[in-house]
């Protein structure tokens, strides 16, 4: 659940990355809610639950599997490199090699530019600043603030947690409500 959004951020092009993340929550949500629905369908089935695993384990096999083929992030190398955790000239040519793979070869010739780009990001690290706590009312940390709060805010007034919570309870209501109709 938190590592797929941080993959996703990290080997984006900045264009799309908020729509990939944004699809991804969707897709999880839809799951959820189909899962619901299947369950609702096979809530008076002996052990109907069963079916549920049955139907859903092969994908997360599947999907499992296909994560030993997903490079590793560049900035996640150039960040090893950086620290100091390894040759840095090699892990360098290796998130070129990964940012080709993640972008396809349009982006070959600019993979160079994009990782030293990624690194002149990455220059502060290390640096020792004093940073007091008002500094997260402030500047790119107010407007992140504000957005992950209003997310929040968003999500418990519309009620989304309460629905997802009860969804089996309202599920059954409405079903019993169809039958009788």
């Amino acid at each position: 659940m938190h590592a797929a959004p941080m993959y996703i951020a990290e080997t984006a092009p900045s264009s799309i990355r908020g729509l990939l993340i944004s699809l991804k929550e969707f897709f999880i949500v839809l799951g959820m809610v189909a899962g619901y629905g299947i369950v609702s369908l096979l809530v008076d089935t002996v052990a109907g639950w069963r079916y549920m695993y049955g139907v859903s384990s092969p994908l997360a096999v599947i999907m499992g599997i296909g994560m030993c083929w997903l490079p590793a992030s560049p900035r996640w190398l150039l960040l090893c490199a950086i620290q100091g955790k390894g040759d840095g000239e090699n892990l360098k040519s290796t998130a070129i090699h990964c940012l080709c793979r993640l972008r396809g070869q349009a982006v070959d010739d600019s993979a160079h530019r994009q990782v030293d780009e990624i690194l002149a990001v990455f220059a502060y690290v290390g640096e020792e600043k004093e940073v007091n706590f008002g500094e997260m009312f402030r500047g790119k940390c107010l407007k992140a603030l504000t957005i992950g709060a209003g997310l929040v805010l968003f999500q418990q007034i519309t009620g989304q947690p309460s629905v997802l919570y009860y969804a089996g309870s309202i599920l059954q209501v409405e079903c019993g409500i169809l039958r009788c109709i």
